[in-house]
């Protein structure tokens, strides 16, 4: 079986040459390119294929030419003793190019046709930017965002978040979402000063009096430009993604960087047994080099 033709698009094609294999295509863009230029690709019209004339009019011309010669040589001399034996012609045989010639015809017709029934392969869908990030400095964001601010390293490989923290960071933290946490934490052994942890709501007077603010949180993602992102609960990932359909141990790019789906925080509070396959997960995930 023929290998299949990748089609490339003029854009991509030098790159691709110089050596590159592999792009980080974080809108589908590039797929959609490579899209289009199959679609081209399959809806041009297939070739036509042009007798060949030159290899098959020896081969038809060979037999003639035979028969010629042999009709003007003179026959050999016969014994006497022996009687003269009836000349028996045989009939001609159709000459063996013609296959060929018909399958040269045919060979050409062939990427065309699977070009037409290899479909277009659709780009990876991307979760879309419903909510964009503010254009505000943090100097200009409410005071109390402006404490979490102040409390994050910048920049940070990896961000910690999940819907009560907020709370946590505002005087109203509870003791066993602490310990859950710095238990996580600490068994993933990440270099000092690679997490931040970022709220996706701010907290008000009472606990879980909480006021969401997804374009806030947006952008200090893109300030603090992280490669891994920690989702826990889908109350969290909702508030700044929701259209998102991802589930628990499960990830996506958002942002150009990784976002992680987990349980919520209050979940492993309630279930201890599951913070070890949390902390397996996590540690097949990030890769930080220390």
């Amino acid at each position: 079986m023929a290998a299949s033709t990748v089609v490339l698009s003029e854009q991509i094609r030098p790159w691709h040459n110089a050596g590159l294999r592999f792009l980080f295509d974080e809108d589908g863009s590039i797929a959609q390119a490579m899209t289009d230029a199959q679609v081209a690709a399959s809806a041009q019209p297939a070739p036509v294929a042009q007798p060949v004339s030159s290899p098959v009019a020896p081969a038809q011309q060979a037999p003639q030419q035979y028969q010629q010669t042999t009709q003007q040589q003179p026959a050999p001399r016969q014994p006497q003793q022996q009687p003269q034996q009836p000349t028996v012609q045989q009939p001609q045989q159709k000459p063996q190019a013609a296959p060929s010639a018909q399958a040269s015809q045919q060979r050409p017709q062939r990427p065309a046709q699977q070009a037409q029934r290899t479909p277009a392969v659709p780009p990876r869908a991307m979760p879309s930017l419903v909510i964009h990030p503010t254009n505000k400095p943090p100097e200009e964001w409410p005071q109390q965002w402006q404490n979490y601010w102040s409390k994050v390293q910048i920049p940070s490989p990896v961000v910690w978040t999940y819907w009560a923290l907020g709370d946590d960071l505002s005087g109203h933290a509870d003791p066993k979402r602490r310990e859950v946490l710095k238990k996580l934490i600490s068994s993933l052994n990440l270099p000092r000063g690679t997490s931040s942890f970022w709220p996706v709501a701010a907290s008000g007077e009472a606990a879980d009096e909480l006021t969401p603010a997804p374009e806030i949180f947006l952008a200090g993602l893109r300030r603090l430009r992280p490669r891994y992102s920690v989702v826990f609960g889908s109350k969290a990932l909702k508030s700044f993604m929701p259209d998102s359909t991802l589930r628990p141990y499960l990830f996506t790019q958002f942002l150009g960087h990784r976002v992680i789906a987990l349980p919520d925080v209050d979940y492993l509070v309630r279930s201890p047994n599951m913070l070890a396959p949390v902390i397996a997960y996590l540690r097949t995930t990030i890769r930080l080099t220390k």
